[in-house]
């Protein structure tokens, strides 16, 4: 069912509630404000401009020729553009599309109050350089790479540094590719996060090139690992020859040297600190080690007549250019064989895996710039120029194929720069196009009018809820490593360790790094409290000034104070410290994935047990969970910045129109004011709350028009 594009439900749903709890104070809501952090100094802020790598009016040349280019396709069937949005439709989807997220009040206002010619342009690259860009695009890799914070023994968090890192650090595309794939060291060593992506898929290398392959490459290969591929052109030889690029894989790096005389050590303990000093060793040992050896051998099961079962198979890529590697020669007299002693274990390395990753992630390669420049297509506008994004075949043909190879030549002029990317797909007038009237019929090609009609992802939805409690919910992010640099330290306190110092570590518990960790965030939440009770008792004279001009309707009094306000540290609508409220964090600062229970697993985000799994379907806990669950208690019973608002409204209309802006970041139409400012008439102003809550539980806020 589609959303209205303007209408809302009748107040009559009101009814059905229960009246909401009296609003707190003005002071109630400010006593636990902490100082914010400048937007210059945000961790996550991309390290350069988008505007100083490239001047606009080049990224504006090469979307009119996508447009053009799209246009000429339409035609030639008989097809034509849907119409140009309006500025309200434009800024909420500039807004979810670009940093994942809705704007907040004083953005939309100042974007619908801003009679600029250009000021879609301006948008779009404000929007680019912002830190919630690097949160945004970090939950789509997070996704697809099957990022999790814990994966058995393995931390996840330096694989998610590593992701964040080569987000803000704007990390060309195939360079990215090419340090996963080629990753060698410790799992838990600063600098190692790139070793996150084969560790995933620990001791089970050929799940890894399967994965690599579908993700990168955009085929599939799986099916061919038992047989011929039932319905693609692959053979089981074929796929143990991809597998032997991985051959010789080792996940375990032996990065503890200190611990000689560590038996004799442990035998002096007892058993439950034995225990936990043997799960350390083995869980800060998990690592890459081996370069690849080139060689794999066949099934004991293989059934096709061409070779026979557990023949050694040498490494060889599916398309595309050969890859040449150097295997070492044979020596004379020795039988000549490439069998199975050299096809195991002790078999010499001779970087295969780097060369893999070399041959994959190459502008030669036939499909690795298609399958990004279109995946990133996918991400913009709702649906691929080729669809499924991850199952290319010989046969397979782009909805416009002069499209499909203009985005492929764009991808590799721009150096596989993937914000540059986006930018130039920002700008078009697709971007600015409606989404279709009516669900498209299922099975035909999508032809891009418009953009496609699109729930909000489960981060899209969580981020766009802090927005309504936060005036800034980009202020709370974190750096990108927070939450790796306990492990990294951990870590190197460990390779520095000798046995008896790793036996008093586990003694005087200090086995976990999470352990540490927690304990200084405690410590410097005391020292926080402390700072604040300070600040808050400097600030209480003002709060009830405060106070008493909104029940005065005073404005311009209000707005005086509140200056004073943001000058001690306390501005208006904030709650509290990063930090201060651990489960108030954007979607990609917090634990990977969430718990099931948690509202982002219930609007569908991925377990991240395999690749692409996120849903957008719509459940019946879903309503069950904004009916009961986050609107209530931090929205409008909370202590919000939209509550703030609403109370600081100086009347009906203007508090109609606030929620209006804030939720759907439109204007409300004349009978949505009349509807509403009559039932706060009759039923009081708790009626406002009913009318968000109405508001954010319709199709309108939930999907990105």
């Amino acid at each position: 069912m589609r959303p209205s594009r303007r209408g809302c439900p009748e107040p009559v749903p009101i009814m059905i509630r229960t009246t909401l709890a009296s609003a707190l104070s003005a002071a109630a809501l400010l006593l636990t404000a902490a100082t914010a952090q400048t937007a210059a100094a945000n961790p996550q802020r991309p390290t350069r401009t988008v505007s100083s790598v490239r001047p606009l009016d080049k990224v504006l040349a090469d979307a009119a020729r996508l447009d053009a280019l799209l246009e000429r396709g339409l035609e030639r069937r008989n097809e034509t553009p849907f119409a140009t949005i309006d500025d309200a439709t434009f800024v909420r989807r500039a807004y979810l599309g670009i940093v994942g997220r809705i704007p907040t009040l004083a953005e939309t206002e100042r974007f619908l109050a801003d009679d600029a010619q250009d000021k879609r342009d301006v948008l779009c690259d404000t929007l680019l350089d912002l830190p919630g860009r690097t949160s945004h695009f970090a939950n789509y890799w997070f996704d697809l790479l099957r990022v999790k914070s814990r994966n058995g023994n393995l931390s996840g968090e330096p694989f998610a540094h590593f992701v964040r890192d080569s987000i803000q650090q704007d990390k060309p595309f195939d360079t990215f590719v090419q340090e996963m794939l080629g990753a060698e060291g410790a799992g838990h060593k600063s600098g190692n996060g790139a070793t996150g992506m084969l560790l995933r898929d620990a001791n089970m290398p050929h799940d890894a090139m399967a994965n690599a392959v579908r993700l990168f490459l955009g085929t599939r290969m799986e099916c061919a690992q038992c047989h011929n591929h039932p319905f693609d052109v692959w053979t089981q030889k074929q796929f143990y020859e991809m597998a032997a690029f991985f051959g010789g894989i080792r996940y375990r790096e032996d990065n503890l040297p200190n611990l000689v005389g560590l038996r004799s050590e442990l035998a002096n303990t007892n058993e439950r600190t034995r225990q936990q000093a043997l799960n350390i060793i083995r869980r800060f040992n998990q690592g890459i080690d081996g370069s690849g050896t080139g060689l794999e051998r066949l099934p004991g099961d293989y059934k096709y007549p061409d070779l026979k079962p557990g023949t050694p198979v040498l490494a060889n890529t599916i398309f595309g250019a050969g890859v040449k590697l150097k295997y070492p020669e044979q020596k004379k007299g020795e039988p000549q064989r490439r069998d199975r002693a050299r096809a195991q274990a002790g078999a010499p390395p001779i970087d295969s895996r780097r060369a893999f990753a070399e041959w994959m992630a190459s502008s030669k390669n036939p499909l690795f710039t298609k399958v990004v420049a279109n995946r990133m297509w996918a991400r913009t506008f709702g649906r691929g120029l080729v669809e499924p994004v991850d199952d290319w075949k010989k046969d397979t043909q782009a909805v416009h194929p002069d499209l499909l190879g203009a985005i492929e030549k764009l991808m590799v002029d721009l150096d596989y720069d993937l914000r540059q990317f986006e930018r130039v797909l920002v700008h078009t007038k697709l971007f600015q196009r409606a989404t279709p009237p009516a669900d498209p019929v299922e099975g035909e090609a999508w032809t891009f009018r418009g953009p496609m009609l699109r729930r909000m992802t489960a981060e899209q939805l969580w981020d766009s809820l802090l927005t309504l409690v936060f005036d800034d919910v980009d202020e709370r992010l974190r750096a990108p490593d927070a939450q790796a640099k306990p492990v990294y330290d951990y870590f190197d306190q460990l390779s520095k360790a000798d046995a008896r110092e790793l036996i008093e570590m586990v003694e005087q518990g200090r086995g976990q790094p999470m352990r540490a960790q927690q304990q200084k965030a405690t410590e410097d939440m005391k020292a926080q409290l402390a700072a604040d009770a300070d600040l808050q008792k400097t600030a209480r004279p003002l709060l009830r000034q405060l106070a008493e001009a909104r029940r005065q309707g005073d404005q311009a009094k209000v707005a005086e104070i509140a200056a004073q306000l943001q000058r001690l540290g306390l501005p208006l609508g904030q709650r509290a410290a990063r930090g201060r409220e651990g489960d108030l964090l954007r979607a990609s600062d917090l634990t990977q994935p969430a718990a099931p229970n948690h509202l982002l697993r219930q609007f569908g985000q991925s377990d991240r047990n395999t690749v692409d799994a996120a849903s957008n379907a719509a459940t019946v806990p879903q309503v069950l969970t904004m009916l009961n669950g986050f609107l209530d208690q931090r929205v409008l019973e909370g202590q919000s910045a939209l509550r703030r608002d609403l109370e600081a409204a100086p009347n009906g209309e203007r508090r109609v129109r606030i929620a209006f802006l804030t939720t759907l970041n439109r204007e409300p139409t004349e009978a949505e004011v009349t509807d509403w400012r009559k039932a706060i008439a009759i039923q009081g102003d708790s009626v406002v709350k009913d009318l968000v809550w109405v508001l954010c539980n319709s199709n309108e806020f939930r999907f990105v028009q």
